[in-house]
């Protein structure tokens, strides 16, 4: 069965309580390897929509409001590669991006069985037809029921999928200018916390392998 994403958007946030660790201010949630792989299991499970929309956060970062936001013509199929564009960032930022033949691929898929054809947005909305976009609260609410099916524990935001995705650029040994650039941020040493958290990872490895010899 999939979701229904009325029923997801007006689930009561209250009920699970303010997701914590997303801003600034609280710890900083990112999902692990495992729970990538599941929650991407359960996406699939949903069909070509939610396969797309979920890899597509966490291949460009994208805060919630982005990619609610992406139209048709952000993506260039004529070019080589395809490319999408982000625009009307945070900040004002703009910025292009090459896709992968994979992710381009879904896209694909997600087109031929997006409705209403005519709509301008990438993702419209179910109920207010070709003129509107699919809410931020729907895909909050959409990510919080696949992270129930994917046996995903505790409380996490959509959010969490672009901190996921900035972790995976520190571990690949980005430095800070580099995932401010891909992130879209508008100061370089809002991306030092993912540096951080890479470097903490990688002491703590150290002391347990230390711990075990």
């Amino acid at each position: 069965m999939t979701i229904n994403e009325q029923t997801a958007a007006a689930e009561p946030l209250r009920k699970a309580g303010r997701p914590k660790g997303t801003g600034l201010n609280g710890r900083m949630r990112v999902l692990t390897p495992d729970e990538e792989k599941r929650l991407l299991i359960a996406a699939d499970a949903d069909g070509a929509k939610y396969s797309f929309l979920i890899r597509l956060i966490l291949f460009l970062a994208t805060r919630v409001s982005e990619v609610t936001a992406m139209r048709v013509e952000d993506f260039n199929a004529l070019s080589r590669p395809h490319q999408v564009t982000v625009r009307g960032a945070k900040g004002g930022f703009t910025r292009t991006y090459d896709l992968p033949d994979r992710l381009w691929g879904r896209y694909s898929r997600w087109m031929k069985r997006r409705e209403p054809r005519d709509s301008p947005w990438l993702f419209p909305h179910r109920l207010f037809g070709r003129d509107e976009h699919m809410s931020c609260g729907g895909v909050q609410g959409t990510f919080r029921v696949l992270c129930v099916k994917a046996n995903i524990p505790g409380t996490h935001s959509v959010h969490d999928l672009r901190h996921t995705a900035a972790t995976r650029l520190a571990s690949a040994g980005d430095g800070q200018a580099q995932i401010a650039g891909w992130l879209r941020h508008r100061s370089v040493s809002s991306s030092s916390r993912y540096i951080d958290h890479r470097d903490n990872k990688e002491h703590n490895a150290a002391v347990l392998r230390r711990y075990k010899d």
